[in-house]
């Protein structure tokens, strides 16, 4: 269930008719995320979400992977997976993931930032961010913030690539939606190694309420995405992406 019904995804170049407009984050007009899926299911008693979103790439190619997401209590006991697929004109990433299991794991690593030490782009979320690794990767990771009490479920991801690197700290977000799931995803850079790549975070709450009607919270505090790197700041990440797309540049996730 981890890794089917793949769609689409990928944070590659933009276009230079794209570009004019991507200062504004918010105009969904001029965005890379060009196809977003969110799904839940329960199985076997336990509820599991599929955010599968699809990014133009352009001439860029961005190898395929899967990591696995293994139970830090049970190394044994897969209970998720972020795979990544190179279609024609996108590049398709897809995390497929246990929730009900995540709940109940002890341990999980604490994070305040992303890998380039910029804040996480959500405001609203009730609980903390907490970590877990992607197969044997040191540095991009899985992320969830999920609070039962309030029935808040925000998850996503960051998958690093030092060929990203525009040689600034700053990110670069667009926002999406997806059978009434809100989401963000975009391109986060940095200046040292395992400090950039692509991100998507989505907050999965309505999907996993859906199938879950019998849980019934007092109110679900909304989630607000937002990154407030400034639009000065942007444009060397606009520049790699433009040159990464004129080499016809292949991009290898670490």
């Amino acid at each position: 269930m981890f890794a089917k019904n793949i769609s689409r995804m990928f944070l590659g170049a933009l276009t230079l008719a794209s570009l004019a407009a991507c200062n504004d984050s918010s105009n969904s007009s001029s965005s890379i995320v060009s196809k977003a899926t969110v799904s839940a299911a329960v199985q076997n008693g336990d509820v599991y979400v599929n955010v599968a979103t699809s990014f133009k790439s352009s001439n860029v190619t961005m190898v395929a992977v899967q990591w696995p997401v293994y139970n830090p209590n049970n190394p044994s006991q897969q209970i998720g997976a972020v795979t990544v697929s190179q279609g024609a004109t996108t590049t398709d990433i897809t995390l497929g993931l246990d929730v009900s299991a995540v709940v109940h794991v002890s341990g999980l690593n604490p994070e305040t930032t992303l890998p380039n030490g910029l804040p996480f782009p959500a405001s609203g979320v009730t609980a903390k961010w907490y970590s877990l690794p992607l197969g044997n990767s040191k540095t991009s990771k899985l992320y969830v913030n999920i609070d039962t009490t309030s029935s808040q479920y925000v998850v996503g991801y960051a998958l690093t690539s030092d060929s990203l690197s525009s040689g600034v700290i700053a990110n670069v977000f667009f926002p999406f939606t997806a059978n009434g799931v809100t989401g963000y995803g975009g391109i986060f850079s940095g200046t040292k190694p395992g400090t950039s790549g692509v991100a998507v975070f989505a907050d999965v709450s309505s999907a996993v309420k859906a199938v879950t009607p019998s849980f019934t919270a007092a109110k679900v505090a909304k989630v607000k995405f937002e990154d407030h790197t400034p639009a000065l700041k942007k444009v060397p990440v606009y520049n790699r992406l433009m040159k990464l797309d004129a080499e016809k540049a292949t991009i290898y996730l670490h």
